[in-house]
């Protein structure tokens, strides 16, 4: 195992960033080219929706498994860590199997699934739609496995630049689809599913030639074994725990606007959803080497460099995920309107109140990845439980009085005592008390914040507000030089950020272990 990962480290994020700029270009140019029909949008979006909601079939025991993988390759153990591979992959598939039963009967009666499908034009689409989601469900187990390949290792930037490709195609493709007189998104659907197992056999290419796990060998390896099976249960069981509250509260939303609102509703919520999840995918991208690390540190019984090291990250992370996320909020009315035109204005404060939801992103991914590294199994069952009670209470209630936007709005609440609780499990876990806390690592970025919120409102009523691609790109590249400038005031006014970054150029200049 390599000693420093500090390199690795800007080799993701170098590969993360140019794959954020693409994704920004593909809600640049797809998007507005899909939303033109509202109502088919709506039902590409439950789609696009059921592949998310697939990642987490697995009732966490693939979380178990990259934790248990990390530890295997930290101590050497490469046999222990395909087969753990290969369990969590097996059961995996034995529910994605389940899935892809009950999308084909779905695809016979699609209106069990979207409120007032009576069109015959949408049945036909959304069964299509269906039947493509179910045939392609399989490449999940393949998604999957191949994270936990290259991200046990750090090197997920290898499987990035695959990735990127087969992104740039399906953005490319979206001319041929839809020109002029001509839509298809049937066939864009389909087709963006073949380029993505492509890039999962090219992914599997790659991975026989580095690390010796070809597809072949990831075949041979899908299979249940009792012994792992009982050691890696007990943390998959809280993680399920974990998955069932993710889902019942950030997952069925969609579902659960189609059958109560209908697909007009879907579309304009999707827009929100949307952009909440470019901010889950930036996050996820930013904090999932951080995972394997915690994992190294677990695995060689090191506390101190552990506590060390996420500490670093919180004060490294506030920048990146608080300044973006506040230029979205408050661009929010000139950016929905120049990205998909003033017909989506339902979708402006369902943009700001989804987007909000990460805010704390910085103190609760990195916990969250904690107390699984940690197993600290009782905090996950409280919060497993808190999140959906919280939301689904608030959706009963207020649903009669607010429409579908209370779906946004309790999503937000639930986060943010989801926050709360992070924040106090951090200062435990650091032994630090809670003025200490909010001084190191909220505090600091309280002022750049101030000051990037007043100069984005002092600029967005002169910015446009008419359907257009450059419009669009001059929304969002005032936003990003304004973050950019808060970064760097959050620089110059926090003494902790200056030492971490001195740090880790350092680091990265002298190839010495910063984590």
């Amino acid at each position: 195992m390599q000693r420093s990962y500090t390199k690795n480290y800007f080799k993701i994020y170098f590969w993360q960033l140019l794959s954020i700029l693409l994704n920004l270009l593909s809600l640049m140019v797809v998007i507005p080219q899909l939303s033109s029909h509202p109502g088919i949008y709506g039902i590409y979006a439950i789609c696009v929706s059921s592949v998310i909601f697939l990642s987490y079939a697995d009732l966490g025991f693939m979380n178990a498994g990259f934790k248990f993988a990390s530890e295997f390759f930290a101590r050497g153990k490469q046999a222990e860590e395909r087969q753990i591979i290969g369990l969590v992959s097996f059961i995996l598939l034995i529910f994605v199997g389940l899935f892809m039963i009950t999308t084909l009967v779905l695809s016979v009666h699609p209106s069990w699934l979207i409120k007032g499908l009576n069109d015959q034009g949408y049945v036909r689409i959304a069964r299509q739609l269906l039947v493509i989601l179910a045939l392609f469900a399989p490449m999940v187990v393949l998604q999957r496995a191949l994270a936990i390949i290259f991200g046990i290792r750090l090197q997920d930037f290898i499987y990035q630049r695959v990735q990127m490709v087969v992104n740039l195609c399906k953005i490319v493709s979206v001319f041929f689809f839809y020109r002029s007189g001509h839509s298809n998104i049937v066939g864009y659907f389909l087709f963006g599913q073949c380029l993505t197992a492509v890039g999962l056999l090219t992914g599997f290419g790659i991975a026989g030639r580095r690390y010796g796990i070809g597809l072949k060998c990831f075949a041979r390896s899908i299979r249940f074994s009792r012994p792992l099976f009982d050691e890696i249960k007990p943390l998959a069981l809280s993680t399920l725990f974990i998955t069932i509250s993710w889902i019942l509260y950030y997952e069925l939303d969609i579902f659960s606007i189609a059958r109560l609102s209908g697909a007009q509703a879907v579309a304009f919520y999707s827009i929100g959803l949307t952009c909440q999840s470019f901010f889950r995918t930036i996050l996820g991208m930013l904090f999932n080497p951080f995972a394997a690390r915690f994992n190294h540190f677990i695995a060689m019984h090191d506390t101190e460099g552990l506590k060390r090291f996420y500490q670093s990250v919180i004060c490294l992370m506030l920048p990146v995920v608080v300044f973006p996320i506040l230029s979205i909020v408050c661009l929010s009315k000139p950016l929905v309107y120049s990205w998909v035109g003033s017909g989506f204005h339902e979708s402006v404060r369902l943009v700001q109140v989804l987007a909000m939801c990460n805010i704390w992103g910085f103190i609760s991914y990195p916990a969250g990845m904690l107390l699984i590294a940690r197993k600290e199994i009782r905090k996950l069952y409280v919060l497993a439980i808190v999140q959906p009670v919280i939301f689904w209470l608030g959706v009963a209630v207020f649903f009669s009085h607010f429409g579908y936007e209370v779906f946004a709005w309790f999503q937000l609440f639930a986060f943010l005592i989801s926050a709360l609780v992070y924040g106090w499990y951090s200062k435990q876990f650091l032994q630090i008390d809670t003025w200490k806390f909010f001084k190191t690592f909220i505090l600091p970025g309280f002022l750049p914040a101030v000051l990037l919120i007043l100069g984005l409102w002092s600029l967005v009523g002169y910015l446009p507000e008419e359907k257009n691609k450059i419009n669009l790109i001059l929304v969002v590249a005032i936003g990003g030089v304004l973050s950019m400038l808060a970064v760097g005031i959050y620089y110059l006014t926090t003494p902790t950020f200056r030492k971490y970054m001195y740090t880790v150029l350092q680091n990265l200049r002298t190839g010495r272990a910063a984590g």
